[in-house]
Formats: structure tokens, sequence, C-alpha cells
């Protein structure tokens, strides 16, 4: 049941590139997220209802809940519906792999919570030598369009805004119940997405076919609810290192399913970015001390 889990999730996150891609044929960014939401929303009431989940907290969790709700959802979220417009789903999806890269850099320079290492250090410069080499194939493949460019720039700093959120909760809100947690989240969350999608986007002309309201329901329902349910309970189950492969995984989901379904080829030079940036994150999660038990296994080995 657990590698199931594990693989349904893959399946997906991976798929959701391009549920946002044709969700953003007939609905605005900020106001598709927020209707993502509203469903996901109301499935995680139901949820808790059904298991009487107490949603009590303090006011000083709520503030902090507040500002990591800006951050995922408006930032991190309504920056990647925004700048999808312009990017393929694949390269969308790769440019948001650098999430768990902008985890370690505000982990280990903002918030110290971590110790800055070779292999870290390592892995954020490959990191970013890998977002630099897709992000310049997206500028030489469109020749320098410059909403390609701030639409690329808009997912790599929505990636951030998520990432800063991750360490806010990591530092501070880590007792909650997770389920508590992600309803006060995203309620929030989305009254900021409905109030910058009502303020910016009230002209846009709504196309609700059959075709871009199965996506906003697939994307609240299975995508953002269930997924996050079925994440949750592996996370107990297993460690947080294991269950990071996934961030691996769900790029190549995403360009495969790019290409089948919106016939989207990707570019080699973005191949090689995204392959680039997967060594810088295996470099930043690499564990030192198990590292050096099997070194030193091996070196024994020979004598």
């Amino acid at each position: 049941m657990r590698y199931l889990a594990f693989a349904f999730l893959c399946l997906v996150w991976g798929t959701t590139w391009v549920a946002i891609k044709i969700s953003l044929e007939g609905l605005p960014p900020f106001l598709g997220a927020s209707f993502r939401f509203t469903i996901a929303l109301l499935i995680l009431g139901i949820f808790i209802l059904g298991k009487k989940i107490s949603l009590k907290l303090c006011k000083r969790d709520l503030g902090i809940i507040s500002i990591s709700a800006f951050l995922m959802y408006t930032i991190d979220y309504g920056l990647i519906y925004w700048g999808e417009q312009y990017l393929s789903a694949g390269v969308t999806s790769i440019f948001f792999a650098t999430f768990p890269l902008f985890t370690g850099i505000i982990a280990i320079f903002i918030f110290k919570n971590e110790e800055s290492s070779w292999n870290k250090m390592t892995g954020l410069a490959l990191g970013l030598l890998g977002v630099t080499i897709v992000f310049l194939d997206q500028l030489l493949s469109t020749e320098f369009d410059n909403q390609v460019m701030l639409g690329s720039l808009a997912v790599i700093f929505g990636a951030a805004g998520g990432a800063l959120s991750v360490v806010l909760i990591k530092k501070y809100l880590s007792k909650i119940h997770p389920v508590s947690l992600s309803f006060y989240q995203m309620l929030q969350g989305i009254i900021f997405l409905y109030l910058i999608g009502f303020t910016l986007e009230r002209s846009h002309e709504l196309i609700l076919n059959p075709r871009v309201i199965f996506s906003v329901i697939y994307l609240g329902a299975v995508g953002s609810a269930l997924a996050f349910a079925l994440y949750y309970w592996l996370l107990q189950k297993w460690s947080a290192i294991s269950l990071s492969l996934i961030v691996y995984i769900i790029p190549l989901v995403a360009l495969v399913m790019d290409f089948l379904v919106l016939s989207e080829v990707i570019h080699p030079r973005a191949v090689l970015g995204m392959l680039i940036i997967f060594s810088g994150i295996a470099f930043v999660q690499l564990d030192r001390t198990r590292l050096q038990k099997i070194i030193h296994k091996i070196k024994s080995s020979w004598h």
C-alpha cells in the first residue's frame, strides 16, 4: 500500500502541471487557483467534521499561519499559475523542482536551522547552474520573449516563496495537527487569491467548458485534497528523505504527460538543466554520516 500510494502521488502531482495548463484555457491564473483550493477546502472541511478534528489554535500560531498562507498560496501557487500561462507544463515543473534547493538556502542562511557544508554548497551551486541552463533554453527557443522571461522568473520566485513557507512551518508550527494546519493555511490562502483575482481579473472572460471544469475539479479533489492526505499518511510511515524522492519523479511525469496530452516537445538543453538540478538536490539531501559509513565499509573490505 505504501508503494502504491507513493506511485499514485508521483502520477497525480506529475499530471497536475498539465491540468493547470488546461484550466488556464478558460480561467485567469489567480481565480483559477482560487477555484481549485475552494474545492479542496470543502473536502478538507468535510473530513475534519467527520473525524471531529480540533481546530483550536492560539493567536500567535494564527499569525504565523497567515504569513505562511500568503507565501504558499499567493506567492507560490499564484505565481506558478501566472507563469505557466507563458511556459509549457513540463518546463514549469522543472523550474518548480528548485523548491528543495530554496528550502536549503533559507534553512542554512536565513534561519540557521542547518549548518552549511561542502555537499550542501555544491548542491546549491549545481541547482543554480541547472536553473540557468533551463532559463536560457527558454529564452533562446522563444527568441528572448519578455513574457517567457517573466513567466520563468515568476515560477522560480514562487518556488522560493513556498520554500520559505515550509521553513516557517517547520520552525514554528511543527506541533500543530497537519490537517488543522492545512485547513487554516488553505482558508487564509484562498482569501488572498480571491482578493487578487477579483481585483485584477474582473474583466477576464471565463470559459467554463467541460475540459476546464474537469481540470479544476481534478486539481482540487485529487491533486490537492486526496494527494495531501496521502502525503501526510506516507510521512508518518516513511522518512522525509525517502519521501522527498517524489521531487525527482514529478518533473519526469510532467514532461511525458505534457508530450502525450499537449504535444509539447522539450529541448535537450532543458533536460540537461533538469538533470543538473536533480544532482544539486541530491547533494543538498546527502547524509554525510551515512556516506562516511559506506566509504568506511568499502575501505575495510579492501583491507
